[in-house]
C-alpha cells in the first residue's frame, strides 16, 4: 500500500515537474516575444503553454487502482488532457514547418517530406484513443527540431529535439495502459498501474523533463528578474510538494491505524462467535444428558433406542455431531452414523474431563482431505442418581457458512486456520471460483506470536502475493494450548483506495494554488529586481 502511494505521489511530482520546465521554456519564449511581438513566436509560446497544462492537468490524475471515479471525472481529465497535449503539438508542427531554416553555407535547401505530415493524420483515422497521437506528435516535433540543428544552423535547438524524442518515448510507454483490460494475467500485470512499464514512464518522463530543464534554464538564468521569478516559482513547487506527500502521507497512517483498531475489534467479534458456539453445545450436551431416555439407555447399554434418539436429537439441533458414550468412554450411539459404534473415547481429553465430572468445551482440529478440518467441540457427564455413568458429546464443523456469517457481518474476509493451514474461508482462489483453502500462513511474525506464544498479531502481511491488514487471533484447545489461529483481514489496497478521494481533492487544491502562486512570484521578482 505504502509504496503504491509513494508511487502516486512521485506520478504527481514528476508531472508537476515536467509542467514546470515547460512553463520555463514557455517563460524563454515569451521573453523573446515580448521584444519583437512576432506572430510566430507568439503561436510557439502558445503550444509550450498548452503542453504545460496537459501535464498539470495530468498530475491530478489518480490511478483506477486507488480511486474507481475522479472528480472530474476520467473522460474529462483525459479529454482535457488530450485537447491541450494534441493543440499544443499541433502548432509545435505548424509553427516548425513554416517557419524557414537557416540554412547552413552550401547546402541545398530540401523540402519536407509529405509523409511526414500524413503521418499524423493517417494516425487520427486509426487511432482508438487520442493517447496514441501522444508518442507520433512528439516524435514529430522532435525531428523537426532535429532538423533546424543539424540541416540548418540552430546547433543550440539539440538538446530541445532529444528532450522530445524522451518525451515520445515516455508517451509510447504510456500506452502500455490500453492493455490493461487484457485477460492474460502476465500482460495485465506488466502494464498494470504501478507496473514495470508504468515505472519506467515515469522514469524516462523525468530525464526528458531534466532535458528540457537543462536546455532552458541555461537561458533563463542570466537574467536576474527571470532567475528570481524561476527560482520562486521552483520553490513554491517544492513546498507545495512536500506539504502533499505529508498530508497525504499523515492520512493514510490515521486510516490505516483505524483500520487495524477495527480488524482487532473484528477479529475479537469472531473470536466471540466461537465461544458462543462452544456454549451452545455445551447447553446442548447438558441437556441431552438429563434427558430420562438418554440416562435409561446408557444403564441398559441400549444402542437402538440410543441411536435412533441421538439421530432425532441432532437433526433438531442442526449439529455435526452427537456422540453418547458408557462409562468406560465406549461409544453407544452416533447421531451422525449410527452404524458406526462401540469404539473407544477413554483417550479423547474432553471425554477424559467429563468423566470426572468437568463439563467443557473446546476447539479441536483433526487432518482433512485438501485442509486441516476445524470442529467446537464440548463433553458433559451423564448422571444417574448423581453417578457419573456415561458422558454426551457435541459437536459443529466450522465450515464456509460460519465464516459467510462473519463477513456478511462485517464485510471482512475471514478465515479459520487449524495451525497454520487454512481449513475454510471467505477468500477466493486465484481462478475466481473456489474458495481458498489449504494455504500454509508461513509468516514468521504470524506463527511465533499466534501459535507460539499464544498471543493476538495484527498487521501487515502477504496471502497469494497480495498485500493484506491482518488481524489474528489463536483457537486454543482444551488444554489452552494454540491448535489454530482465526482471521480477519482487509486488502490494503481498499485502505487506499478509502483515502483516494482525500488525496486527489489533495492535488486537485495544491495544483490550483500553485497555478494561482505564479502571480505574486512574478510580481514580487520584478518588484525585487527594479529595487536593485
Amino acid at each position: 500500500m505504502w509504496s503504491q502511494f509513494l508511487l502516486e505521489n512521485a506520478h504527481f511530482a514528476i508531472h508537476l515537474f515536467t509542467a514546470l520546465v515547460l512553463f520555463a521554456v514557455f517563460w524563454l519564449y515569451y521573453d523573446a516575444w515580448t521584444q519583437h511581438k512576432g506572430i510566430k513566436e507568439g503561436v510557439r509560446i502558445a503550444g509550450f503553454l498548452l503542453l504545460s497544462f496537459s501535464y498539470v492537468i495530468q498530475a491530478t490524475s489518480v490511478e483506477g487502482s486507488i480511486l474507481d471515479a475522479s472528480l472530474l471525472g476520467a473522460t474529462t481529465n483525459g479529454m482535457l488532457v488530450a485537447i491541450t497535449r494534441i493543440t499544443g503539438y499541433v502548432i509545435f508542427l505548424f509553427i516548425l514547418a513554416v517557419d524557414p531554416l537557416e540554412p547552413r553555407p552550401d547546402h541545398k535547401k530540401k523540402a519536407l517530406t509529405p509523409a511526414l505530415f500524413m503521418l499524423p493524420a493517417a494516425s487520427l483515422s486509426i487511432a482508438a484513443y487520442p493517447q496514441v497521437l501522444y508518442p507520433v506528435l512528439a516524435s514529430i516535433t522532435g525531428f523537426l527540431y532535429l532538423r533546424r540543428a543539424t540541416v540548418g544552423l540552430e546547433d543550440h535547438l539539440k538538446p530541445l529535439a532529444l528532450s522530445f524524442f524522451l518525451l515520445s518515448i515516455s508517451e509510447f510507454v504510456g500506452l502500455s495502459s490500453l492493455f490493461r483490460q487484457t485477460d492474460n494475467i502476465a500482460i495485465y500485470e506488466f502494464a498494470a498501474s504501478f507496473g514495470p512499464l508504468w515505472i519506467l514512464q515515469q522514469v524516462v518522463l523525468v530525464v526528458a523533463a531534466f532535458g528540457f530543464g537543462w536546455w532552458v534554464f541555461g537561458y533563463l538564468l542570466k537574467q536576474f528578474e527571470v532567475q528570481l521569478f524561476m527560482i520562486l516559482t521552483t520553490a513554491v513547487l517544492g513546498i507545495f510538494l512536500v506539504t502533499t506527500v505529508t498530508f497525504t502521507g499523515l492520512l493514510l497512517k490515521n486510516i490505516q491505524d483505524e483500520n487495524l483498531r477495527e480488524l482487532e475489534t473484528n477479529v475479537k467479534v469472531l473470536n466471540f462467535a466461537i465461544d458462543s458456539k462452544k456454549a451452545e453445545l455445551l447447553s446442548d450436551a447438558q441437556v441431552v444428558a438429563q434427558n430420562p431416555q438418554v440416562v435409561q439407555g446408557v444403564v441398559e447399554k441400549a444402542r437402538k433406542p440410543l441411536a435412533d434418539l441421538s439421530e432425532d436429537i441432532l437433526l433438531a439441533k442442526k449439529a455435526s455431531s452427537l456422540v453418547i458414550a458408557g462409562e468406560g468412554g465406549q461409544v453407544l450411539a452416533r447421531g451422525e452414523d449410527r452404524d458406526r459404534a462401540g469404539d473407544s473415547l477413554s483417550d479423547d481429553p474432553l471425554v477424559k474431563r467429563a468423566l470426572l465430572g468437568e463439563s467443557t468445551a473446546s476447539v479441536v482440529t483433526r487432518d482433512g482431505i485438501l485442509a486441516p478440518e476445524v470442529s467446537v467441540r464440548a463433553a458433559t457427564a451423564i448422571k444417574d442418581n448423581g453417578t457419573i455413568i456415561g458422558v454426551v458429546v457435541t459437536g459443529a464443523l466450522i465450515d464456509s457458512a460460519f465464516v459467510d456469517g462473519l463477513k456478511k457481518a462485517t464485510g471482512l474476509e475471514t478465515a479459520i486456520y487449524g495451525d497454520n493451514q487454512i481449513s475454510t474461508s471467505t477468500l477466493i482462489s486465484p481462478d475466481g471460483k473456489s474458495r481458498l483453502v489449504g494455504l500454509r500462513e508461513e509468516h514468521a511474525r504470524v506463527k511465533s506470536a499466534v501459535l507460539a506464544k499464544g498471543e493476538s498479531y495484527t498487521g501487515s502481511v502477504n496471502l497469494l502475493q497480495r498485500p493484506y491488514f491482518a488481524a489474528y487471533l489463536p483457537l486454543k484447545d482444551v488444554d489452552s494450548n494454540p491448535v489454530g489461529m482465526l482471521f480477519v483481514g482487509k486488502p490494503q489496497i481498499r485502505v487506499l483506495q478509502t483515502a483516494g478521494r482525500s488525496i486527489e481533492l489533495t492535488f486537485l487544491v495544491t495544483v490550483f494554488l500553485l497555478v494561482f502562486s505564479i502571480v505574486p512570484a512574478y510580481f514580487t521578482s520584478k518588484y525585487i529586481a527594479g529595487q536593485l
